[in-house]
């Protein structure tokens, strides 16, 4: 019995394999390059000219296509985020400082792959909004057919992991008379950390005008919010959805480096937990946060 039990289970995995396999060749075949990680990096064919002159032609004119090849953009990024119910004056918000990279390859075939970080250390507001934020997001990305006037539109699929903790309610006070009356501040060690997984679906829509190139990038998210008290013992899970939206506008100094500034906007729905007391149960509160960022462009 135990045997039967093997073997169609053998029959079963080869049988899916098989299956699997000729549907990613379909596909391949419908859209080149729709599950391969890589393609060939023609480095034989790269002139590493960084500082060659930039290309200012309108894209889809005069035979000027889109760039291909490697690309990495960094941009320090000045933010509000918001405050939770629980704190002071919770329908305002706090600025901080953070870093965003983005990092990725677009094939000659048009498609490719993104890999975007960021990186919040605050704000540090004391028992008001005391926080910090670690996303991490892959994307496969496939560039359509020229739009109108040189826009081109690059959909993405992809999978984001974002941390989000809340520290706002870590301290609280205590009188004591000894050894005089006084109040003191008491570190109690209570945070609430979020961690999401989240399927994400959006999209890049780009075009350039002389040394200029006019960018905008939406995404979609939503997965399962696993939140835990610090030292309460008390997890739970939630789900959660949100967006992420920017627009941003880059210069090109060369052919390949540009200054870049743009607005960007994160907002994570219902699902987020930012009270850290155990018997305010499991949370439906809201996360915002937006601002500007500017930094560099690398683009092959």
């Amino acid at each position: 019995m135990l045997m039967n039990r093997k073997m169609l289970w053998g029959l079963f995995v080869v049988a899916y394999s098989l299956a699997a396999t000729t549907a990613f060749a379909q596909y391949d075949q419908s859209y080149s390059g729709f599950y391969q990680p890589f393609t060939d990096v023609p480095v034989e064919d790269y002139d590493f000219q960084w500082f060659a002159p930039p290309i200012t032609e309108v894209y889809g004119q005069d035979g000027v296509d889109p760039k291909t090849g490697p690309f990495f953009d960094y941009h320090r990024f000045y933010v509000n985020v918001t405050r939770g119910e629980a704190a002071p004056d919770n329908s305002q918000g706090d600025v901080t400082w953070g870093n965003k990279i983005d990092a990725g390859w677009m094939s000659d075939e048009g498609h490719g792959w993104l890999l975007s970080t960021l990186h919040i250390d605050g704000p540090q507001v004391a028992e008001r909004n005391v926080g910090s934020t670690v996303s991490v997001g892959l994307n496969k990305m496939w560039r359509l057919d020229q739009f109108h006037s040189g826009l081109w539109i690059e959909p993405m699929i992809g999978v984001r992991y974002f941390q989000f903790k809340d520290q706002s309610l870590r301290v609280s006070y205590e009188e004591r008379f000894f050894p005089i009356r006084q109040i003191v501040p008491v570190d109690n060690h209570l945070a609430m950390e979020n961690n999401m997984l989240l399927g994400q679906l959006g999209a890049r829509m780009y075009t350039h005008r002389g040394h200029w190139k006019l960018y905008g990038e939406a995404q979609v998210f939503g997965g399962n919010n696993w939140v835990y008290r610090m030292n309460q013992d008390d997890t739970y899970s939630t789900g959660v959805v949100g967006g992420e939206w920017t627009l941003g506008a880059a210069y090109y100094l060369t052919r390949e480096l540009a200054i870049d500034i743009n607005w960007n906007t994160i907002y994570m729905g219902r699902g987020v937990g930012r009270n850290p007391y155990a018997s305010s149960g499991d949370q439906q509160q809201s996360l915002f946060m937006s601002g500007v960022a500017f930094g560099f462009t690398f683009h092959r």
